[in-house]
């Protein structure tokens, strides 16, 4: 009778853990109304994605962006054809060097416990890159450890959470991480959604005459480049993509602000 007891007892334990299990994938899928997106490859951009990986809204972060968002819409594009449509103006404008071998971008995203979306623009960013024939170093926000040490100096939970609530505060110099770590990342991820519908980002006359400047100084590079790619190629960029991240990504994620500013100075 004992052995039996303690059979049902394992059996009841299993069913419990199995329950929560699954009620973890389900809420880290659909805990959040809203996503958050962050791709830097000096050109700054933010995006708020939907229950179903659809771009709500976005942002430039920085004066590169501004110029590269002129007259570009990403809403309703699914968030991984938003990501490498992204990387790709960037390559035309020449902020991403195609023959170049110090590229770099780094990713933040917020999407819940399971963190589906995270791997996945990760595995599509990859693939653009490899299908371009383009090296670069992809790096995750919490993969960098300066940030890992900045966030536990600053009792946040988590180095995406420091990045957004960072990114807020760039924005809002009134706000204090003292305040907004105390904020879930669903409340955090409202404020930025709330920043893009009151303050929406409009073209100017001027971002697109420079965007314009950029795309005719490029073309002739990345029109050869990509003209150079064969299936054969294909083959071989795949094993070298693959060494190059590795061999490429850890100085990155040292510092990863630190380490990009720094090969930016001597472009």
């Amino acid at each position: 009778m004992e052995k039996k007891a303690t059979i049902i007892s394992l059996i009841f334990v299993c069913i419990i853990v199995l329950s929560v299990v699954c009620l973890i994938i389900f809420m880290g899928i659909t805990a959040q109304d809203f996503n958050y997106v962050q791709l830097e490859v000096n050109p700054r951009v933010e995006f708020i994605v939907d229950k179903k990986f659809k771009v709500v809204s976005f942002a430039p972060l920085n004066e590169e962006a501004s110029i590269i968002l002129s007259n570009e819409d990403f809403k309703g594009m699914d968030i991984d054809s938003a990501c490498t449509k992204y990387l790709d103006i960037c390559a035309r404008t020449g902020y991403i060097d195609v023959d170049g071998t110090d590229n770099a971008v780094n990713l933040t995203v917020i999407d819940g416990l399971t963190q589906t979306l995270d791997v996945h623009i990760a595995e599509n960013i990859y693939n653009y890159f490899t299908k371009n024939e383009i090296l670069c170093a992809v790096v995750e926000n919490y993969e960098d450890r300066n940030m890992f040490d900045e966030k536990e100096e600053h009792q946040v939970s988590c180095s995406n959470k420091y990045k957004l609530i960072t990114t807020i505060m760039e924005k809002d110099p009134s706000q204090s991480i003292r305040k907004l770590r105390r904020l879930s990342e669903k409340e955090l991820i409202d404020i930025v959604a709330n920043t893009h519908s009151n303050t929406p980002y409009k073209t100017t006359s001027d971002n697109q005459i420079k965007k314009n400047e950029l795309l005719s100084k490029n073309s002739n590079k990345y029109d050869n480049h990509i003209k150079k790619i064969t299936n054969e190629s294909q083959k071989e960029f795949s094993n070298l993509f693959s060494k190059h991240q590795t061999s490429s990504t850890e100085q990155y994620k040292t510092n990863f602000s630190n380490m990009y500013n720094k090969w930016q100075e001597h472009i």
